[in-house]
């Protein structure tokens, strides 16, 4: 390894004009080799500052000068607490290894293949009587390391990742090694490959510039509104945030997406690509997650959950606004309705989910029936497992476009159409790439937080039309145990819904 490595290193040091050594005797370890590191002690005596450097280390030829970097009074090195889940089991087992109590411990825990030390540091290398291995030499090192900033007798000028780019960071930071100057090959998942993974490294420094781009790949899940809602945010940081990156896209439902330009996947399509990290991000994230725990999607409006999922973020308003693209599915719309004018028609969504998001069926027919009397109405709506559409039937003079549809037809006829009536639902939020009117009958969530925006606002040609919203009703509270969920069950809607008539009167002014 040495053979492969050390040219790099010794090319580091004679273009920042430091000295070149090599530790290659063993004088002071009885254990591991690894605690040789602790040769510095004495070396300290010698030279006034030392870069240590791992053997399992390549350093890229445009590594500015850490000496530079590093302020003389305080220790450099990465901390890698961030990117690993080991380090506070590591220290209090090497505390108990050493009879110490370890106080007031800050959290960092700090690799030591990349040091920079002065003078002023030689204490920590006095190597101690007893060699406890925990990653071999680190954790005792980071045990001292951490009793002396308690102390505050030590301050630490922490490396940025990209001074000691190990594999752990691949899954974090979705950037390929390469684009970091110094590779540090520890906990390479596979042992066996690692001698001919440095040589082509070393090659790939050699034949192609400094740029890499960043891999980032956009789980989109949820239901088919939840994904609706993701297109700001995933184009946003397309176009604003990572344009020249490479981003993908898994999704239930790529017709969704297929404006954006992006590889697009359907789940469980797309194999990644073997030593290639991308950054994997959900836009909707799990119950477990820790954006979960502190902000309820219930209680945020669904493109600003998903810009904080990908963005840690929320997105202007001017960029809130969802796109779809419309192709020729507008002629195969006409080519089932003939001579129907597409654009005086009142879309009706009667959409069925849980028992809190699912309205009476005999509420529908009612309001049904009574648009039906003097305007062309179109039941829309597709029957899937616990999800599709209450079962009202359609009157005489309106149209049944249930589950004859496919989503770029049904994208093509929200596009033209007039009104559209629903309750919480995709077609909701497909109607906010279009300038139709929306009118929402809520329920288990607030309209603010439902109705997409458009023009800046979620009510821009909408309306929310209700007496009370079920929402209300469940314990939302922050301090909730089980936290909060949108499924529950309601003894009667009497409480909540508008009556039928007011809600065909309001349809009836959206002109």
């Amino acid at each position: 390894m040495s053979k492969l490595t050390h040219p790099s290193i010794r090319a580091y040091a004679d273009k920042i004009g430091a000295e070149f050594m090599v530790i290659t005797e063993k004088k002071i370890s009885a254990t591991s080799i690894h605690w040789e590191k602790f040769q510095i002690f004495d070396l300290l005596n010698e030279y006034e500052r030392i870069l240590f450097i791992d053997t399992d280390i390549i350093i890229r030829g445009d590594t500015p000068n850490l000496f530079e970097i590093v302020p003389e009074t305080k220790l450099g090195m990465f901390n890698e607490a961030p990117f690993t889940e080991r380090s506070k089991e590591l220290l209090i087992d090497t505390c108990k290894a050493y009879s110490k109590t370890l106080t007031g411990w800050d959290g960092r825990y700090f690799n030591t293949g990349v040091l920079l030390v002065s003078r002023c540091h030689k204490y920590l290398f006095k190597k101690p009587q007893l060699e406890y291995c925990s990653f071999y030499e680190q954790t005792y090192l980071n045990m001292v390391i951490a009793e002396q900033i308690n102390k505050k007798a030590l301050d630490i000028h922490e490396l940025e990742y990209r001074y000691n780019r190990m594999s752990c960071m691949d899954v974090v930071t979705g950037e390929d090694r390469h684009a970091s100057y110094l590779i540090h090959y520890a906990g390479c998942p596979d042992r066996s490959i690692i001698l001919d993974l440095i040589k082509a490294d070393l090659e790939k420094w050699k034949t192609t510039p400094y740029r890499y781009k960043r891999h980032i790949a956009i789980i989109c899940n949820g239901g088919m509104g939840d994904q609706v809602e993701a297109e700001p945010a995933i184009r946003f940081l397309k176009e604003k945030v990572y344009p020249e990156e490479d981003v993908i896209l898994a999704t239930h439902w790529p017709r969704l997406f297929e404006h954006l330009d992006i590889p697009i996947y359907e789940h469980g399509e797309f194999t990644f690509k073997m030593d290639t990290p991308y950054y994997q991000v959900m836009t909707l994230p799990d119950p477990n997650s820790l954006q979960w725990s502190i902000v309820s999607h219930l209680m945020c409006h669904s493109v600003d959950y998903t810009a904080m999922a990908l963005l840690k973020r929320t997105l202007p308003l001017s960029d809130r606004t969802i796109r779809l693209k419309v192709n020729g599915e507008v002629k195969n719309v006409q080519s089932i309705l003939g001579t129907v004018d597409l654009e005086n028609l009142i879309l009706v969504h009667a959409g069925k989910h849980w028992q809190s998001k699912t309205l009476p069926t005999e509420y529908w027919q009612e309001i049904i029936d009574g648009l039906a009397e003097n305007n062309k109405v179109c039941l829309i709506g597709k029957d899937e497992h616990l999800r599709g559409t209450v079962d009202v039937k359609c009157p005489e003079n309106a149209l049944d476009l249930r589950n004859l549809l496919d989503l770029g037809s049904l994208i093509a006829l929200i596009s033209k159409a007039k009104i559209l009536l629903s309750n919480d639902s995709a077609p909701v939020h497909i109607a906010g790439a279009f300038n139709n009117w929306i009118v929402l009958l809520p329920t288990c969530k607030h309209p603010d937080h439902v109705l997409p925006y458009r023009n800046g606002t979620p009510y821009y040609k909408a309306k929310a039309l209700y007496k009370r919203l079920p929402f209300d009703e469940f314990n939302a509270q922050p301090t909730a145990v089980h936290g909060s969920s949108a499924e529950f069950t309601l003894d009667s809607w009497d409480n909540y819904l508008l009556e039928p008539e007011k809600v065909i009167e309001e349809i009836a002014l959206c002109q």
